[in-house]
Parts: structure tokens; C-alpha cells; sequence
């Protein structure tokens, strides 16, 4: 009797969590978030960032997105804005061949090399994670990965 009452305490602790969890989660999320965001259609060469993430996104993934658009726009706000970089905030839930294509199970951050609106190279930075707590060390694995593409497409800042 006394392990079915933990059992079911367990249960209903956990029910409780996940339901909090849920609940906060939705206000976690970007109202404007088109639904069905697509690969850009560009001429010539150019670096699209994704940060991919599913619906219910949390505290972290919320601050990886942030750190990572923040980067772009103090490091590479001039590729931006020549259009040399794209930024995307894709849900990989609503878009699975996109999740496919990038072999996405969590949220990450894909650095992708693009010709002509298509993908032709691209790397998982699925350390962001680990990195997150480091802002030097995750501002230098992502902009590793931008830069090594940004010298083989010419479109340097």
C-alpha cells in the first residue's frame, strides 16, 4: 500500500510539472512565427543561420536564439544587411522537411551555405548547448562556422 501511494505521488508530481511546463511554454513562444518558413530563394552565393527549435521552447532555448541573433547583429551586421547572411527562426516540428534535410532531433543552430536559394554545405552546432553558459566560447563556435563559409562564398565582412 505505502509503494502504490509514492507511486501515485510520483505520478501526480510529475503530471504537475509537466503541465506547469507546458503552460509556461506557451508564452515562450514568438507570436509572428510564419508557419511554414522556407529555404530562401536568392541569385548567387550566400550563408542563411537557422536557429531551429519545436513548438514548446524553454528559458534555454529562448537565450540560445537570443545570443545567437545578438552575434549576428553586432559581429555581422554589415553581411546582413548586404544579404550575404540570412537570418531564420524556423519551429522544425511545423517544417519536417527541413528537420529532415538537417537531421535536427533538438533545437540547434545550423550554419548552412547556400547557391542560388539551395543548400549546399551545412553544419550542425548542436554545442551551442554546452556552450551556452560560456558567451566568448559560443560566440566563437558559431562564428567559426560562419566565417569558414563566409571565405568560401566571398561574401566577407
Amino acid at each position: 500500500m505505502e509503494k502504490l501511494k509514492q507511486i501515485l505521488t510520483n505520478a501526480l508530481l510529475a503530471f504537475a510539472l509537466i503541465s506547469t511546463g507546458f503552460a509556461l511554454g506557451k508564452h515562450a513562444v514568438k507570436p509572428d512565427v510564419p508557419a511554414d518558413p522556407q529555404l530562401p530563394t536568392a541569385n548567387g552565393r550566400q550563408i542563411a543561420v537557422y536557429y531551429l527549435h519545436s513548438t514548446f521552447r524553454c528559458v534555454t532555448c529562448n537565450t540560445i536564439e537570443s545570443m545567437t541573433k545578438a552575434l549576428l547583429d553586432s559581429t555581422y551586421s554589415d553581411a546582413l544587411a548586404a544579404g550575404a547572411i540570412q537570418w531564420h527562426e524556423v519551429d522544425f516540428s511545423e517544417n519536417t522537411a527541413m528537420a529532415k534535410q538537417f537531421e535536427i532531433v533538438a533545437s540547434c543552430v545550423v550554419v548552412a551555405e547556400m547557391k542560388d536559394g539551395i543548400v549546399t554545405d551545412y553544419k550542425r552546432l548542436d554545442d551551442v548547448w554546452t556552450l551556452m553558459e560560456d558567451p566568448a566560447a559560443f560566440n566563437a563556435y558559431i562564428s567559426t562556422a560562419i566565417d569558414g563559409y563566409l571565405k568560401k562564398t566571398g561574401g566577407g565582412v
